[in-house]
């Protein structure tokens, strides 16, 4: 018990991320499946009884009205189930299942993938470490296959992070052409490095953004472009409840911004009918249709929206993504 109040105020003082703070527990006390599920199940319950915060739940209804909003938001403070993506490049979705047992497939969105009834133990199994599947959302799955990636493209992947889109662009692609992952960070770029060695992929080609410079010379480039841009996370709560501790109406606007300015910089990577793919992980307008509605009327004729698409955790079982898929004229 005293461990669990060590852990929860690491969270809520101390501004510790929720998963963070469980992984160093766990390599601590090293549980079983079965205390492993009842800590993880018990710190997210107490993160989830703080609640949401009140301009939060505000905005949400007032984006789809009290009744959607309250269903959004019980959603929200449920478990997540647990999706993995199959390495094509390695085997098929029909290997991965026969070598994780219990493991169900999926069709929702028109592609194979698999949910994991219990994620204990998952990156221990052979199939994991022979690189045969990732961990990855549905609608995060869907995002990729969105921004249609063609073996021998040129692709930016602009907010890359830890690159699990990137590596799902890379299978998709099979493993031809390039993958130019930008990012700030240098730790998620060297993970992704891992990663894609890990997976099998070699196209991968992973810069540091640190200048203007690095954008403005893949200007008129691309064949596709992926803004995974950051976001309130607002379609993950139910991964990452502790968002809501955090999160403040200043934070927001200033997410706001940074999206704007990624889109405005990074979509003329796209070539002359290249297309650029905005996507974020929030249930929240302002971060998604209207970001994307403004950057459209900003731009006169120079993009056309082609595709969008929103899910939301109450209508289905995955994260809450907004997705706008965009064209160079």
């Amino acid at each position: 018990m005293q461990m669990l109040d060590l852990a929860f105020d690491a969270v809520v003082e101390r501004g510790k991320h929720l998963s963070s703070v469980l992984a160093a527990l766990f390599a601590q006390i090293k549980p079983d499946q079965e205390e492993a599920t009842a800590i993880r199940h018990e710190l997210y319950q107490r993160v989830r009884a703080l609640g949401m915060p009140t301009f939060l739940r505000t905005r949400i209804e007032d984006a789809y009205g009290p009744s959607v909003a309250e269903a959004i938001i019980a959603a929200s403070m449920q478990d997540a189930p647990v999706f993995i993506r199959p390495n094509t490049l390695r085997a098929s979705a029909a290997d991965v299942q026969r070598a994780l047992p219990g493991s169900i497939l999926r069709t929702d969105f028109g592609f194979e993938a698999l949910e994991i009834p219990e994620a204990y133990g998952l990156f221990r199994t052979q199939a994991y470490l022979d690189g045969w599947f990732e961990q990855q959302d549905l609608a995060s799955q869907r995002v990729s296959i969105t921004l249609r990636p063609q073996p021998g493209m040129r692709v930016v992947d602009a907010c890359a992070g830890a690159g699990g889109k990137s590596l799902h662009i890379a299978a998709l692609m099979k493993n031809t052409g390039r993958i130019i992952a930008l990012d700030v960070a240098e730790d998620k770029l060297n993970t992704l490095r891992k990663r894609a060695a890990h997976a099998g992929v070699s196209i991968i080609d992973a810069r540091p953004i640190i200048s203007t410079k690095i954008i403005k010379r893949l200007a008129d480039s691309a064949d596709r472009v992926l803004l995974d841009v950051p976001c309130t996370g607002t379609g993950v709560l139910r991964r990452n409840p502790d968002i809501m501790i955090h999160m403040s109406e200043a934070s927001l606007l200033e997410l706001q911004e940074i999206q704007a300015d990624i889109l405005r910089r990074h979509a003329r990577s796209a070539k002359p009918g290249g297309l650029v793919c905005y996507a974020n992980c929030s249930v929240l307008p302002d971060e998604g249709r209207l970001q994307v509605q403004r950057f459209l009327q900003e731009s006169g004729n120079a993009f056309t929206l082609l595709e969008e698409w929103q899910t939301l955790p109450h209508e289905v079982d995955c994260d809450g993504f907004y997705v706008a898929l965009m064209q160079r004229s």
